[in-house]
């Protein structure tokens, strides 16, 4: 048998091996381990490439103002549920309400900003899937007792988008090292 002839055949018997593997994958997810659901959330795609524009570092720093105020802001409200759960003060009212106010304020903010670039609105849209994820599961359970009551699964939905525009940015700030430094 030929090096060519081989090589075909390892071809092809990996073909029925995938193929195999493929009839076992269209059964329910069922079988699915919940930390295998979780793991398949948190994959990101490669950072895609983009032409550079005269527009990056306007878009950079609009992007890096918004994470940086958003976060700022949601740390804050995280040490307010905390100190008040310590203190036995917390009711799943008011918990639900901060949760909502901050995943709208999220949306809000990223729609606010005006970006001028392709690769900006990409992670500006990779950012917003995630929040209406998250406003989604927050209205699902609106009516928790404890958010403890959310699965893992759904805590971490669409969170791949988010771990994508972060690694996305990072990329394209790593490319104009003095905005990075300085994004206002």
């Amino acid at each position: 048998m030929t090096i060519k002839h081989l090589s075909l055949a390892v071809i092809m018997g990996s073909m029925i091996a995938l193929s195999a593997c493929g009839k076992n994958n269209s059964e329910p997810t069922e079988d699915i381990r919940p930390e295998d659901k979780v793991m398949q959330e948190l994959a990101s795609g490669p950072v895609k490439e983009f032409p550079q524009t005269a527009d990056d570092q306007h878009d950079i720093a609009q992007l890096s103002d918004y994470d940086d105020r958003f976060t700022q802001m949601s740390d804050e409200m995280e040490d307010e549920i905390m100190k008040m759960k310590d203190a036995g003060t917390l009711t799943p009212e008011f918990a639900y309400e901060r949760k909502r106010d901050n995943v709208r304020s999220a949306l809000s903010m990223l729609k606010e900003l005006e970006l001028k670039t392709e690769q900006g609105r990409y992670i500006q849209g990779l950012m917003a899937n995630y929040w209406e994820n998250q406003s989604r599961i927050v209205e699902q359970h609106k009516n928790d007792a404890e958010t403890t009551t959310v699965k893992d699964e759904e805590k971490v939905k669409g969170l791949g988008d988010f771990i994508q525009a972060q690694e996305q940015l990072e990329a394209w700030r790593a490319k104009y090292p003095e905005t990075a430094q300085n994004p206002s």
